[in-house]
């Protein structure tokens, strides 16, 4: 493969360009968490980590959280105008990002319903986030099923950090505007604390004219208007124990739809999310610590609008439909780690979370459906040489959708230099049916009556499985102040959960009464099982969408990142990858094969400027691909963004006024290139700290 090449070609050339030397510029790398749950350096890590720190979150000029992954190689990131925006990594993307796990200061934060993330209403606003470390690969071994295709810890600014006062406004195109305040306390050591609010409204998407001959059609429209506020409290009890709370709301309406669909009108919803965490950590010893994690999520999602008008034998109906629903999630951590000689250390942890959903509409039952999943993990690092470090990890758990699984990995770091190493780790993953995979009834009723399936559980499902292996070099050469990171793999994925239509019918359907054409087509299509007497559909075989395990196919690619930075110049991040999805003819679904661009580009360029001015570019490429399931084709395109801003005020206030421009080059196609049309963004933020 020319990628392992290159990647051999690097390893062995960039040694030689440079002599090892301490320098500051290392200095403010933090050490990565999110790989095995302890910290370590990336030359040590497991697995691929990108980190997303403060200076690149404020140079990108992104207001929401999901479009910072725009920064990460292979990332894919799209709104969606009938539900919340969605994220993939490497393709395989659809409205529902339920093969990256997500996180917010270790918490996982995917929705116990679809398994997707609420981007838009998480609690938390992007300037109160430090960084973001993005596992870059399957982690299952850390994190158990989900960890499918990476995972997203998203870390919050933490109050120890910072003092005083903050607000930020924000005001621009289209009507936008993001107010927020920032207070934090800092209690010498003892308590420290943050309280952050703020409200935020956009249009993602304006009416958008699709026409062809014969055919138009105004499609959706999305306006968004967030209200979200969040603490953080950190208790330093004794010399050994820290006592942490934080907690947080989201809340708000959402205009949706378009007066042309007859199933989604124009029409308003609203939802509120809110959490609360705890946890406790003691340092038994220099070697040793203990830690215990509480942590509470309930998201709740409302929404109504008429269906029609259908017309059907000369009769007009219309019923009401309604995306009404409630999810809980409760999860208990508790995490030991040890160091067991000089050359091993280890860390052993126990999880058991319990979740609950409800929701007529999309489960065909008004009570809760409750659902216990239990974790036991652990990793264990040993260093027989010097330059030899060896990481064993795993996940054992049982989940009440998937039964019991596990997923190891092995990994071995070989240290280079002291500044750069190889690694190669292997292993497997999972991803657990999500509650509405196992259990969706989802459909449009009319009183007790039922019109319409949408999507209906049919059979059992099994988790998807992948098999995987991972070639990287890290490297952080602090004379030319560069750190390179790259990145090589190859994937099996088998029992790929995908969907596929059937026909409902009425139990005793006479396919008689079918045109000669449609009765042996349409017969072979309909739905398995009976529908039961409440369903009496307007238009008998109507399509309704089930669950099932499809092909096996193979995955192949390369990354790269590379990050340079000179005092007084600036910054520079480049990243690259390459994928391509191939060894599962025949696909049981076409898209699968070019859901992943071949190509993704990002770029980043910071530059300082005289009087504390600071410029930054946001190059976005991508090559053509689709998104699945209710998604479309995505052509080639580019984006740019741009930001100018300016420091003022007293040393470390933050004080600072900008602009930026969003999609500086226009309005472009996102996540269905004929129906909706991303908005270019221009507004002016005045930030000020005291």
């Amino acid at each position: 493969m020319n990628a392992v090449r290159v990647l051999a070609a690097l390893a062995v050339a960039l040694p030689l360009a440079v002599q090892a030397s301490s320098d500051p510029f290392f200095d403010d790398i933090p050490l990565v968490l999110t790989a095995t749950r302890l910290a370590q350096s990336p030359l040590d890590a497991p697995a691929a980590v990108t980190v997303i720190d403060r200076e690149m979150i404020e140079a990108s000029g992104f207001t929401r959280i999901h479009d910072l992954l725009r920064l990460v190689p292979g990332f894919l990131v799209a709104d969606v105008a009938s539900g919340s925006p969605t994220v993939a990594s490497h393709g395989l993307g659809d409205a529902y990002d339920r093969r990256v796990k997500v996180m917010i200061d270790g918490r996982t934060i995917n929705s116990p319903l679809w398994g997707d993330t609420k981007w838009d209403g998480l609690p938390l606003r992007v300037d109160d986030i430090e960084r973001l470390e993005v596992v870059r690969g399957p982690n299952g071994a850390a994190y158990g099923v989900n960890a499918f295709q990476g995972v997203i810890n998203i870390i919050s600014r933490s109050p120890a950090t910072e003092v005083g006062k903050a607000v930020i406004l924000r005001a621009g195109k289209d009507g936008f505007h993001d107010y927020g305040v920032r207070i934090n306390g800092n209690g010498a050591g003892v308590l420290d604390w943050r309280l952050s609010a703020s409200r935020r409204s956009a249009v993602n998407f304006e009416p958008h004219l699709e026409s062809r001959p014969g055919f138009q059609r105004w499609h959706d429209a999305e306006k968004i208007t967030r209200t979200v506020a969040n603490f953080s409290a950190t208790l330093h009890a004794t010399g050994r124990d820290q006592l942490a709370l934080q907690f947080g709301v989201s809340e708000g309406p959402s205009w949706r739809g378009s007066p042309d669909y007859v199933d989604f009108p124009s029409h308003v919803e609203r939802d509120r999310s809110l959490y609360l965490q705890a946890g406790w950590v003691r340092q038994l010893d220099a070697e040793r610590s203990l830690s215990l994690q509480y942590y509470h999520q309930s998201e709740r999602e409302q929404g109504r609008w008429t269906v029609g008008p259908f017309v059907y034998d000369g009769v007009s109906y219309r019923f009401d439909a309604d995306r009404d629903s409630e999810v809980r999630r409760d999860d208990v951590e508790l995490q030991y780690s040890t160091r067991l000689s000089s050359s091993l250390s280890g860390m052993l942890g126990l999880g058991v979370r319990a979740e609950r959903a409800r929701s007529f509409s999309l489960l065909g039952r008004r009570d809760w459906l409750d659902a216990t999943h239990g974790q036991l993990f652990g990793n264990l690092e040993w260093q027989p040489l010097a330059a030899l470090r060896i990481n064993l990890g795993g996940t054992l758990e049982h989940h009440d959708y998937s039964g019991r699984l596990f997923s190891p990995r092995f990994a071995a770091n070989y240290a280079l230099d002291d500044f750069s190493a190889l690694r190669l780790s292997a292993g497997r993953a999972y991803r657990a049916p999500s509650l509405m995979e196992s259990r969706a009834f989802q459909t449009y009723r009319e009183g007790d009556v039922i019109r319409r399936i949408l999507y209906r559980a049919q059979g059992s499902l099994q988790s998807e499985r992948m098999r995987f292996i991972d070639l990287g070099y890290v490297a952080q050469y602090a004379p030319l102040g560069i750190t390179l990171d790259t990145r090589v793999f190859r994937e099996y994925h088998e029992r790929f959960i995908d969907d596929r239509s059937c026909r409902t019918f009425i139990d005793g359907f006479d396919f008689d009464e079918l045109p000669a054409e449609y009765r042996e087509f349409w017969r072979a299509e309909t739905c398995a099982g009976a529908e039961g007497p409440d369903f009496q559909p307007i238009v008998p075989g109507q399509k309704a969408f089930y669950f099932f395990n499809g092909n096996d196919f193979r995955m192949t690619g390369a990354e790269f990142t590379v990050d340079w930075r000179r005092a007084g110049w600036g910054r520079i991040v480049l990243s690259q990858a390459f994928v391509r999805i191939d060894k599962g003819e025949p696909y049981t679904d076409r898209d699968i094969p070019d859901s992943a661009p071949h190509a993704t580009t990002s770029v980043l360029l910071i530059k300082d400027l005289p009087d504390r001015w600071r410029a930054s570019i946001g190059y976005y490429r991508n090559g053509e691909y689709y998104w699945m399931n209710g998604g479309d084709y995505i052509p080639r395109g580019d984006r740019f963004d741009l930001k100018l801003a300016r420091r003022f005020g007293a040393p470390g206030s933050e004080s600072e006024f900008s602009v930026t421009a969003l999609s500086a080059t226009g309005k472009y196609p996102d996540f269905h290139n004929g129906k909706y049309r991303h908005q270019p963004f221009l507004f002016a933020t005045l930030r000020l700290g005291w």
